[in-house]
């Protein structure tokens, strides 16, 4: 109790540190924004479960998933390494690499929308049930081209802009998927939806940066050449991010093959909870990059001293939270998804306790992204994907989704902490990791 009583205080600290700090100046509106999409996607989230019920809501998040990696690959990797370069762009004497980024990410969402189209005619796929909704999501990698706006919108200190776009279209597109639970609505009408509110989200980006995404003509040989060096640095995140799906979401499909839907629709109802706490780091991460980058340029040492800082409030924070969600698993589940969820309660628990380490993963990102060490983003992600997928095999059969919350829990602390330990270029970082772990540990250096 004494453990608890104390990471519970830490937490508390942790709040009042973070929220006096100055990054969190421009991440205020970003906060804001992920709160209001936050609770208009879980109250969607969760009439649209209670609507289909286990078996058609675990098919649901299937689709979604297969569509949503590929979505997220089809940007190849290219959202940090953007923000840095548009962020430095005042510097350049060449003026702006724009053009160059909104070629790339436009052939990147064409071949994934290709990609997805063609998945809905793999018969994995139609076993699965989820043909016809992959053929809807085949036009959500080309719905989220507008990211291009919202990584220049946050490299341009502008996240005001971002924040209005997702205060006014996530309350309205939350009403419009309820409306829809109520009036009885199939399973690929869901589908549609998430399509049209991200192409409308991408319409209002661009409209929000006043024409500036598109930037100005270049030529050929110069684009070719700049985007050689932007995906020379972005293809290893890339690829992480491939390998983070694998030990984030390949559990959902190895539940789909090894038990069945009613499962799965049970181990994604908690996945979706368990994920909610993750909005912090990411919103850190996205606000400091831009901050972080200017400070790299100055002094490397005072950039260290404050991602450290960051990741220690926002390790203890997720832990206050990971333990109070463990508590209260089992009622928090059954009162917001109701009786037919009740046996996911004990993998939630498990999944929660993820929450700590996925944090500090999220946060050291940056330090990788600014060192120019991506490399190691890859490496430390397929140590935890092999993991994940060596433990769902072992421990599914003997555990049902419980053992795969546990592989995904032992995997995130492989991936996001120890593998650093490995990689003289990353022991900085797994020692920055520690201190921010062990406060009281200030000799390790």
């Amino acid at each position: 109790m004494k453990v608890i009583t104390s990471t519970l205080r830490q937490g508390q600290n942790a709040i009042r540190e973070v929220f006096a700090s100055r990054i969190l100046q421009q991440a205020g509106w970003l906060a804001t924004a992920k709160i209001v999409q936050g609770i208009a996607s879980m109250a969607a989230s969760l009439a649209i479960a209670r609507h289909l019920g286990p078996s058609a809501f675990g098919q649901l998040s299937l689709a979604i998933a297969s569509a949503t990696f590929v979505a997220t690959a089809a940007s190849l990797g290219l959202e940090h390494i953007a923000t840095r370069e548009l962020a430095l762009d005042g510097n350049k004497p060449n003026g702006s690499i724009i053009p160059t980024l909104r070629r790339l990410r436009m052939g990147g969402a064409i071949i994934g929308s290709t990609i997805v189209l063609l998945a809905s005619y793999v018969p994995a796929a139609n076993s699965f049930g989820i043909s016809g909704l992959l053929i809807v999501l085949s036009l959500l990698p080309l719905a989220q081209v507008g990211d291009l706006a919202e990584w220049q919108l946050i490299a341009c200190d502008r996240s005001k802009r971002i924040a209005q776009v997702a205060i006014m279209l996530s309350p309205v597109a939350a009403i419009a998927r309820i409306v829809f639970v109520l009036l009885g609505a199939s399973i690929s009408t869901f589908a549609w939806i998430l399509v049209a509110e991200w192409s409308l989200r991408s319409t209002l980006l661009i409209a929000s940066t006043e024409g500036n995404v598109f930037g100005k003509r270049i030529a050929v040989p110069v684009w070719i050449s700049e985007a050689k060096s932007l995906l020379l640095d972005s293809m290893p995140l890339l690829m992480a991010g491939i390998a983070v799906f694998i030990y984030m979401r390949i559990d959902q499909f190895m539940i789909a093959g090894m038990l069945d839907s009613r499962q799965l629709g049970l181990y994604s109802a908690v996945v979706t909870l368990s994920e909610v706490p993750l909005i912090l780091p990411a919103l850190l991460l996205r606000a400091a990059l831009p901050t972080l980058t200017r400070q790299s340029v100055e002094s490397p040492a005072i950039r260290d001293r404050t991602l450290e800082t960051l990741m220690r409030h926002v390790f203890y924070l997720h832990l206050a939270g990971a333990l109070i969600l463990f508590l209260l698993a089992e009622p928090i589940v059954v009162m917001l998804y109701g009786t037919p969820f009740t046996e996911a309660a004990q993998a939630f628990r498990i999944q929660v306790l993820a929450a700590p380490f996925v944090a500090l993963g999220v946060l050291s990102s940056t330090w990788l992204v600014l060192e120019r060490c991506t490399g190691h983003a890859l490496r430390r992600t397929l140590v935890g994907a092999i993991a994940n997928v060596a433990l769902n095999l072992a421990l599914i059969p003997h555990l049902g989704i419980s053992g795969a919350a546990l592989a995904t829990l032992v995997a995130q602390f492989l991936s996001t902490y120890l593998a650093d330990l490995g990689h003289a270029e990353t022991r900085m970082l797994f020692k920055m990791k520690t201190r921010a772990m062990l406060p009281g540990l200030r000799g390790l250096r």
